[in-house]
C-alpha cells in the first residue's frame, strides 16, 4: 500500500517536472509593425497565435512582444483598414526573436468589422449586404465638417443630401436609396449613437408664422445632427435598405446610420490638441442688373411717374458714389471660423478612457448670422472581472444657432432674399443706416432688408446630453462554445429655447393688420430613452466537410419618446420689449406627444469556413402609433453570400476575394403621431366652452407601411487588396403607403388616414477603389462611386393628385399617379393644354471621385469631386429677381427685356453639378525634428489645410441646386425660393500629440 502511495507521487512529480520544462520551453517574439507605405508606427495592432491563443497588440509606438511555445508558429497580424498577414516564426527555448512587420493598406476593407446584428458583427469579407462605412480619417480628420450629414455627402452610394439653406449649422434633407415615404413613415433615416436612438426631430421655433413663410417646415432650423461633434467620431456605418436594416423593424423604412465615438486604448496616456481658424464667403453669387437710365423707362413703361423718380435716384447715387452691389454686400461677408479640440485617451488593461472637449464657432456670411457648439465628452471602458465588461458614454453639447431671416415669406418682409429681389443697387443710399442709427423705410417692398439684419431676431438656443451605458457578460465559455449577455440603453434629453422677434417699429410690422411687434418664445422638450438586451450564444463545429460556426442572437428591445412644445406668442409690444407679458395681444399653444415601441427579435448566423455564410432571422414590433397598439407586426430577413476564392476549386491568385452575395429583408414605417385617432379642438359657443370634431378620421384596418428589398451583386479583391470592386443592384417596393382618402362631402368628413399606395425604388451602386501607386516615399489611393435611383408609384387606390410646389400649378408640381415617379415635375409646356411630366427631382446618376496622396515621407494630400447629373429644380428665386427687374439677365446686351420660355418651364432648371467639396493639405514635422526641439515630449505635430465646397460647375441659375425651402418634406426636394447662400469654408490648423 505504502510503495503504490510512492510510486504515485514519484509520477506526479514527474509529471509536474516534466511539464514545468514544457512551459519553460517557451521563446519570446518582438517587433514593430509600420504602415509599408508611409513607415508610420500602427497602434492597436491584433499579433494571435491561433494554436496557443498566445497573443497581444502593439502600443503606441507601434511595438509588440509576445511569448510563445518553442518551436514554430504561425502569428497573425490584422488591423482595420489593413491586410491581414499570417507570419511563421520559430525559436528555441529562451530565445527572443525579432519579427518587424509592415503591413499594407486594403482598399477593400476585407478584415473591417461591421454590424449584422443588434450584438453581433462580421468581417466585411463575409457581409452579405451592401453597408458603407466611414472612417474616422473620412469623417473629420482629413477635413472639419460642421454637422454629420454633411460629411456624408459625396461619400457613400445610395445617398441623396439637400440642405434647407446654407446657414451654418445646417439642416439638410437625407435620403437612402430613394424616397421613403409619401408624407408618413419617417422620411429621415434612423440615428444610433452608441446604441442611443438619437433625436433627430425637427424643432420648429415658428419662424414661419411671424414672417408669413408658411408651415413649419420652412421654419429652416439648424441640423440637430450638427450639435453631435464629428471629431468625437471613430466611424460610421449606413444601412441604406430593409435587406440590411431589417433587424431594427419599425422604424428603418428610410435606412439605418449607426455612429460609434472614440474610445480609449491600453497604454501611455495620450493628449491631442488641434485648433482650426480661417473663414467662410459666398460659394456662388449670382450678380444683378445694371440699371440704366433707358433701362429704368423700359421696366416702368407704364408708369412715366415712376420712372422718372427711378431715374432721379439712380442719378443722385451715381453722383454720390452710392450704386453698390448690394447682393455683395449682404452676402459678401467672411465669416470666422474658431474650432478648438482637445482629446485625453489612455488607460489599462483594467479601465480605458476618452474625454474630449470642444469649441467652434462659425459666424455667417450674412451679418448677425452664425452657429456655436460646445461640447464635452466622456467615454469609459471597464473590465470587471475578465468575463464582465462596462462601458459608458456621456457626452453634453450646447448650441447656439443665429439663422436670420431668409428663404420664403410670401411678400411679409420677413426675408432677406426676398427683399433684396426687389431693391436696385442704387437704392443703398436709402435704406443704408442713418448716423443716429436708424433705418429709412423702403419704397421698393415691404421691408429694409439691412434693417431686418439689424434688428430682427431668430436664435434658437439648445442644450442636449447623451448618455448610454453597456454591460456584457460571458456567463459559459467552453472550447469553442462562448455564451454571452449584452445589456444597454441609453437617453437623449434636449432642450430647446428659441425667439422670434420683429420689433414694432419695422416697416412691414407698422403696416401690419395686427397690432405692430411680433414675438415668439418657443420651449421644445424632447426625451428619447431605448433599453435592450441580448443573449447571444457562439459556437463551432468541425465536420469531414469543414468548420461550421453558429451564432445565435435572441433578445428585446424597448423605446420611448416624449416631446412636449410650449410656444407662447405676443403682438402688439411695447418699444424695446420682447416679454409677452407686455404685449397687446397673447396666444399660446401646447403639445405633448408619447410614443412606446417595443420589440423582439431573433438572428441565426452560420459560417461555413468563411465559405459561404448564411443568416436569418426577424423582428417583430408593436408601437403606439399604430392603430392596434397591441398587435405585433414581423420584419423577416435572410441573406446569402459566396466567397468563392476560398473554395478548393479556385486557383486564380490574383483575386483576393470573388463573393456573390444576395440579400432579403423587410422594415417598418409608423403612422405620424396623431394619425390614428380624432381630437377634439377647444372653442367658444356664446358664452360656454365647447368642443368641435376636426373632420378627420382613420381607415379601421390602418396599417403600419412596410418596405420590402431584395439585393444582390457581388466583391471583388486584387492584387493583395490593391483594389476593390463592389457592385450592387436593389429593388426596394414600400407598401401600404398612408395617404389621406377624401370622401364625399356628405359624410361630413374631410379627410380618412388609410393605406393608399405602393412605390418601388430601383437603382444600382457601384464602387471602385484602388491603390495605383505605392512606394516608400509616394502612395495614391483613389476611389470612384457611382449610384442611381428611380422611383415610381405601382399601385394607387385613392383617386391620383396633384401637389402644387407653391400654391399655383405654374410653379410646377409632383404628381401621385399609377405609373409615374413621384418625384416628377409635372407642369405645363408652352402650346399644350394638358400638363405633363417635364423633369424629375431626383438625379438621373451620381459619382463622386475621391484620392488620397502620401509623398515626401510626410506630407499628405486629398480631394473628393461630387458630381450629379440630371435633375432638375423649380428656381423661385429667379422669378422673384426678374419681377423686380434685378435678375443679372433680365435685360440682354441691347436692353431688351429677356422672355422666357413660359408655362412651368419658366422656372424649371437643370440642377446638374459637379462640385469639388473637399480638398486637403497635411505636413507632418518629422520625429527627429520633434525629438531635437522637444524630446520626448511631442509625439506627433501635423500642420495642414483644408477646403470644403471650393468650386462648383452649373448651369443652375440659383446660389446652389443643392437647396430645399420645404425642409425635409419626401418629395418637394428641390424648390428655390431666395435661400442661405450656400458657403466655401478654408482652415488652418495645427494638430499637436503629446
Amino acid at each position: 500500500m505504502k510503495k503504490r502511495y510512492y510510486l504515485k507521487l514519484l509520477s506526479a512529480f514527474a509529471v509536474l517536472i516534466f511539464s514545468a520544462q514544457i512551459a519553460a520551453a517557451q521563446f519570446t517574439v518582438s517587433g514593430t509593425v509600420t504602415d509599408a507605405a508611409t513607415g508610420e508606427s500602427l497602434v492597436g495592432v491584433s499579433i494571435f497565435d491561433p494554436a496557443t491563443n498566445a497573443g497581444t497588440t502593439t502600443n503606441v509606438d507601434g511595438e509588440y512582444s509576445v511569448e510563445l511555445p518553442a518551436g514554430t508558429a504561425t502569428l497573425r497580424f490584422s488591423f482595420v483598414g489593413y491586410v491581414t498577414r499570417n507570419l511563421d516564426v520559430s525559436g528555441s527555448d529562451g530565445e527572443t526573436v525579432t519579427l518587424d512587420v509592415e503591413m499594407s493598406q486594403d482598399v477593400a476593407n476585407l478584415e473591417e468589422l461591421v454590424v449584422t446584428g443588434l450584438a453581433s458583427t462580421v468581417k466585411r469579407s463575409n457581409l452579405a449586404n451592401s453597408v458603407s462605412s466611414i472612417t474616422a480619417e473620412q469623417i473629420a480628420q482629413n477635413n472639419d465638417p460642421q454637422t454629420i450629414d454633411n460629411a456624408l455627402r459625396g461619400k457613400i452610394p445610395g445617398v441623396e443630401i439637400n440642405s434647407y439653406s446654407g446657414a451654418p449649422g445646417g439642416g439638410f434633407n437625407v435620403q437612402l436609396r430613394g424616397v421613403a415615404t409619401l408624407g408618413a413613415g419617417g422620411s429621415q433615416p434612423l440615428y444610433i449613437i452608441d446604441g442611443v436612438y438619437v433625436n433627430n426631430e425637427f424643432l420648429t421655433t415658428g419662424r414661419s408664422s411671424v414672417s408669413g413663410a408658411g408651415g413649419n417646415t420652412q421654419d429652416d432650423t439648424a441640423n440637430r445632427l450638427a450639435d453631435i461633434n464629428p471629431d468625437d467620431i471613430e466611424s460610421i456605418e449606413v444601412l441604406k435598405g430593409p435587406s440590411a436594416a431589417a433587424i431594427y423593424g419599425q422604424r428603418a423604412n428610410a435606412g439605418v446610420v449607426i455612429i460609434r465615438t472614440k474610445q480609449g486604448r491600453a497604454g501611455r496616456t495620450s493628449v491631442s490638441f488641434q485648433q482650426d481658424v480661417g473663414f467662410n464667403s459666398a460659394l456662388n453669387l449670382l450678380g444683378r442688373t445694371e440699371w440704366t437710365d433707358e433701362r429704368i423707362d423700359i421696366y416702368y413703361a407704364a408708369n412715366p411717374t415712376r420712372a422718372a423718380l427711378e431715374k432721379q435716384r439712380l442719378s443722385d447715387a451715381q453722383a454720390a458714389g452710392n450704386v453698390v452691389d448690394l447682393e455683395d454686400y449682404i452676402y459678401g461677408n467672411n465669416g470666422l471660423i474658431n474650432n478648438t479640440q482637445i482629446d485625453v485617451s489612455g488607460g489599462n488593461e483594467k479601465t480605458r478612457f476618452f474625454v474630449s472637449g470642444a469649441f467652434n464657432v462659425e459666424d455667417g456670411i450674412i451679418e448677425n448670422t452664425g452657429f456655436d457648439r460646445n461640447s464635452i465628452r466622456a467615454n469609459i471602458d471597464h473590465n470587471i472581472t475578465e468575463s464582465i465588461r462596462v462601458s459608458s458614454t456621456s457626452n453634453f453639447i450646447r448650441t447656439d444657432s443665429e439663422r436670420g431671416f431668409t428663404g420664403n415669406q410670401n411678400n411679409t418682409g420677413g426675408s432677406i432674399g426676398y427683399s433684396l429681389a426687389f431693391h436696385p443697387n442704387y437704392a443703398f443710399d436709402i435704406i443704408r443706416q442713418n448716423e443716429d442709427g436708424s433705418y429709412n423705410d423702403s419704397p421698393y417692398f415691404g421691408e429694409n432688408p439691412l434693417r431686418l439684419i439689424e434688428v430682427a431676431t431668430n436664435d434658437q438656443k439648445v442644450n442636449r446630453y447623451l448618455q448610454s451605458v453597456n454591460l456584457t457578460a460571458d456567463l459559459y465559455q467552453q472550447g469553442s462554445t462562448l455564451v454571452s449577455f449584452t445589456a444597454n440603453g441609453g437617453f437623449d434629453y434636449t432642450n430647446a429655447n428659441s425667439i422670434i422677434y420683429f420689433p414694432e417699429f419695422m416697416q412691414f410690422q407698422r403696416t401690419a393688420a395686427n397690432f405692430p411687434g411680433d414675438v415668439i418664445h418657443t420651449t421644445q422638450e424632447v426625451l428619447n430613452t431605448n433599453l435592450q438586451a441580448v443573449l447571444l450564444v457562439n459556437t463551432g463545429l468541425e465536420t469531414d466537410f469543414g468548420r461550421f460556426d453558429f451564432s445565435t442572437q435572441v433578445g428585446a428591445t424597448r423605446f420611448d419618446q416624449s416631446i412636449n412644445l410650449d410656444r407662447i406668442r405676443g403682438q402688439g409690444l411695447l418699444p424695446g420689449q420682447t416679454n409677452v407679458g407686455n404685449a397687446a395681444q397673447v396666444s399660446a399653444s401646447q403639445n405633448f406627444t408619447e410614443i412606446t415601441d417595443f420589440g423582439l427579435f431573433a438572428q441565426e448566423e452560420i459560417n461555413f469556413s468563411d465559405k459561404l455564410i448564411a443568416t436569418f432571422g426577424g423582428r417583430w414590433d408593436k408601437s403606439t402609433l399604430n392603430l392596434n397598439e397591441s398587435e405585433y407586426y414581423f420584419y423577416p430577413k435572410a441573406s446569402l453570400a459566396a466567397n468563392l476564392t476560398n473554395f478548393d476549386f479556385w486557383t486564380a491568385e490574383a483575386f483576393n476575394q470573388f463573393k456573390l452575395r444576395v440579400a432579403y429583408g423587410e422594415t417598418g414605417g409608423l403612422p405620424n403621431f396623431g394619425a390614428i385617432f380624432s381630437s377634439l379642438n377647444g372653442t367658444n359657443i356664446g358664452d360656454t366652452g365647447g368642443a368641435v370634431a376636426p373632420g378627420t378620421d382613420v381607415d379601421p384596418d390602418l396599417k403600419p407601411e412596410r418596405a420590402k428589398e431584395i439585393e444582390y451583386g457581388f466583391d471583388l479583391a486584387l492584387f493583395d487588396g490593391r483594389i476593390g470592386f463592389e457592385f450592387t443592384r436593389y429593388n426596394k417596393a414600400i407598401e401600404d403607403l398612408i395617404l389621406p382618402l377624401v370622401p364625399s362631402p356628405a359624410t361630413g368628413v374631410n379627410q380618412i388616414t388609410t393605406n393608399a399606395a405602393e412605390m418601388e425604388n430601383i437603382g444600382m451602386e457601384i464602387g471602385l477603389s484602388a491603390i495605383p501607386f505605392r512606394s516608400n516615399t509616394f502612395t495614391w489611393n483613389t476611389s470612384v462611386l457611382w449610384w442611381t435611383n428611380e422611383t415610381e408609384i405601382t399601385d394607387l387606390i385613392i383617386p391620383a393628385q396633384t401637389n402644387t410646389f407653391y400654391a399655383s400649378p405654374a410653379f410646377g408640381a409632383t404628381r401621385l399617379e399609377e405609373g409615374v415617379s413621384p418625384t416628377g415635375i409635372y407642369g405645363f409646356v408652352p402650346g399644350q393644354a394638358e400638363r405633363e411630366i417635364i423633369g424629375d427631382l431626383q438625379p438621373d446618376f451620381q459619382m463622386s471621385f475621391s484620392n488620397d496622396f502620401n509623398f515626401l515621407g510626410n506630407f499628405t494630400a486629398g480631394f473628393l469631386v461630387h458630381w450629379a447629373e440630371g435633375s432638375e429644380g423649380i428656381n423661385l428665386s429667379q422669378l422673384l429677381t426678374d419681377i423686380g427687374g434685378n435678375s443679372p439677365d433680365f435685360f440682354d446686351e441691347n436692353n431688351n427685356v429677356v422672355e422666357r420660355e413660359g408655362g412651368t418651364l419658366s422656372y424649371l432648371e437643370d440642377s446638374s453639378y459637379i462640385k469639388l467639396r473637399e480638398a486637403s493639405l497635411f505636413y507632418n514635422v518629422p520625429t527627429p525634428t520633434l525629438q531635437r526641439i522637444a524630446g520626448n515630449t511631442l509625439r506627433g505635430v501635423r500642420l495642414g489645410v483644408t477646403g470644403t465646397n471650393l468650386l462648383m460647375i452649373t448651369d443652375y441659375t440659383g446660389y446652389d441646386p443643392e437647396v430645399n425651402a420645404t425642409g425635409r418634406d419626401p418629395l418637394n426636394q428641390r424648390v428655390d425660393i431666395t435661400p442661405y447662400p450656400t458657403s466655401r469654408k478654408i482652415l488652418f490648423s495645427i494638430k499637436v500629440d503629446l
